[in-house]
Order: C-alpha cells, then structure tokens, then sequence
C-alpha cells in the first residue's frame, strides 16, 4: 500500500511539475509577445503575412524616383529638416467613382492622406478637396479628382510630393462597390443624421437602394449601401453644421472615425481575423514588409487617438468660375496648404 501510495505520489508530483513548466513556458512566451518590443514586431510580422495574401497587391508602379529619396535624406521632401528624422508613414486612401468617368480608371472623388505618427502616438487623416486646381505634368490643367483617371497612382503621388512635399508609403484604393461590402463586413458604421440629412438621403438616390431610404434622424447603425450613400452628401449640412464639400469629406472622416473607435480596442487577433476577408476587396501598392512596419507602428506604440483635417484650408483658396477649360475649380495657395499639412503633423 505504500509503495502505491508512494508511487501515486510521485506522479502527481511529475503532473504538478509538468503543469507548472507549462504554466511558465506559457506565461514567458505571452510576455515576451505583448510586453516586449520585439513580441510585438514577431507578432506584427505573423498578423501581416496572414492579411497580405488577402488583398490585390500591385508593385513597382509607385516607387519614388532616387531624387526624391535624396530630397527625404537632406531634409529637403517630406517637410523639411525638422522631420528629417522623423518616423512617419503616409498612407494615400482613394475612393473611385466609375460612374460616367473615363473607361478603366474612374476620378477618385474621396482622396485622403493617412499618417501614421508612432512617437506622438496619433493617426492623422487629411482630405484633399476633389475640386482643387492642379497642373500635372503629361496632362492638361484640372481638378485633382481627375489626375487618377488620366495618369494612375503614380500621377496621384507625383501631384501631391509636388503641392504637399508628400510621396506616400502605399495608397489602398476602393470603388463604391467595394466600399460597400467592406461596411457591411465591418458590421456598418455608427452615424448621428440630423432630420435634413436623413431627409434628403430617404428622398435622393445617393442610397442608391430604395429599400434602404429609410434612415431616420438622430444615432443609428448604417449599413454599406447607406453609408456610400452618407459619404457623398454634399448639398445638406451634416451634424457638425458643414455643408459642400468640406461637409462630405468631413463626412467620410467621421466613417473612419468611427471604424478606427471601433476597432482600437480590439485585440490584434481579433482584429486580423475581420479584416482578413475585407482587405480583399482593396487595391493596394502596400508590400508585406510596409504592412508589417504598419501594424508594428500602431501595436508598438498603442496608437489610439484620430485627428482630422482638411486642405486646402478655408482662406487658402479663390473660387472663379473657370481657369481654362475648368470650371468651378478651387485656385489654391499650395504653399500655405503645404506649411499647414506639416504643422499639423508637429
């Protein structure tokens, strides 16, 4: 019977040891994966592989000339010599519309810079008016929603590295379809209407579904058909009281707002696993390795704050009728827009 007991014993005894070893094991690795930077850039660059096959990767087209990164080196590019050093990811959203545009490549009617900022822990996101006067380099004058139709992606970077000293990282682009989907995938968005908005989107085919013209004034779930639908009002004031254009990119800021609120506070996993299939309907220049420094940036810092802006800014532009062929352009002042973006990103 003691021998038993005895035996009995030392098992337990090896079961508690093994536990206990595992336990620890467990406990050091989950450690090292969220309390150590270099768990974290492990676990960015897993969470990366595993998105990037998902999405409609196209390389090489938007690879900045050697000049440009000579302009970054010197302090030239990208702000001047005070963000030399700085760490900074541009990221170049763009939302086309195919409707009655140009076959193959529609205007990008929401155009809005993403900058990541690890050291100020914050994300900022920039709208560029569509209507902006600008004069491209192989095409003639007009609006800067056009450039995208007429030269690609790398017309849109060659533009804004021109007006804003900015050649972004990567751009994702969605067309209203797509944008659709990805809402509903997402779970919709959260959005306050007033009585005129809700109005005027039950009343107008900006839903472009009859069966969905029935939001109501006040906070609400919308789906992606009403979404798309609240994201290109421009001719009623949202909640904030703007109306035009500078109401419907604000509109599209507070989409992503609300997407980024959401989602922030999500584990990095959980996170993954909803935008995995939603990343498949976007077009993207973003390689495996930016996405992982992308993901490490915000992971690594704890990133949660959103701030929001808009160019050109009010005062910084004149409205005549027409310049040339283009009517109704916004003639802006570049060079005061440009000093704007970068003392923003301060």
């Amino acid at each position: 019977m003691k021998s038993m007991e005895k035996k009995r014993k030392g098992k337990l005894e090896t079961v508690v040891l093994v536990l206990a070893t595992f336990v620890s094991v467990t406990s050091a690795a989950l450690l090292f994966i969220f309390y150590t930077s270099a768990g974290r850039r492990l676990t960015s660059k897993v969470v990366a592989g595993y998105l990037h096959g998902s999405v409609n990767y196209v390389s090489g087209e938007t690879k900045p000339p050697a000049w440009i990164e000579s302009d970054k080196e010197t302090g030239k590019g990208n702000g001047g010599e005070e963000n030399k050093e700085k760490e900074l990811y541009h990221i170049l959203l763009l939302g086309e519309e195919a409707i009655g545009s140009t076959p193959g490549r529609g205007r990008t009617d929401a155009i809005l810079l993403v900058t990541i900022q690890p050291a100020e822990k914050k994300v900022s996101v920039t709208s560029i008016l569509r209507d902006s006067y600008v004069e491209p380099e192989g095409m003639a004058p007009c609006k800067i929603n056009a450039v995208y139709a007429r030269l690609g992606v790398k017309g849109m970077y060659q533009i804004l590295y021109e007006k804003l000293g900015v050649w972004p990282d990567g751009y994702a682009k969605v067309g209203f379809d797509s944008f659709e989907k990805i809402i509903d995938l997402l779970g919709g968005t959260e959005i306050t209407l007033t009585e005129e908005e809700a109005q005027y989107l039950n009343t107008h085919n900006y839903i472009s579904k009859e069966e969905f013209r029935n939001v109501r004034s006040g906070t609400q779930i919308l789906n992606g058909n009403q979404t798309l639908g609240y994201c290109r009002v421009r001719y009623v004031a949202n909640i904030n009281g703007t109306k035009h254009d500078y109401g419907r990119t604000e509109r599209q800021r507070m989409v992503l707002k609300n997407l980024f609120e959401r989602y922030k506070e999500a584990g990095i996993t959980k996170w993954a696993k909803i935008f995995k299939e939603a990343l498949g309907y976007i077009e993207t220049d973003i390689s495996e390795k930016m996405l992982e420094n992308l993901i490490f940036a915000i992971y690594d810092n704890g990133i949660k704050t959103m701030e929001q802006h808009q160019l050109p800014a009010k005062g910084t532009y004149e409205t005549p009728k027409a310049v040339g062929n283009v009517t109704s352009p916004l003639v802006v002042d570049w060079e005061a827009n440009k000093e704007l973006f970068w003392n923003i990103l301060q």
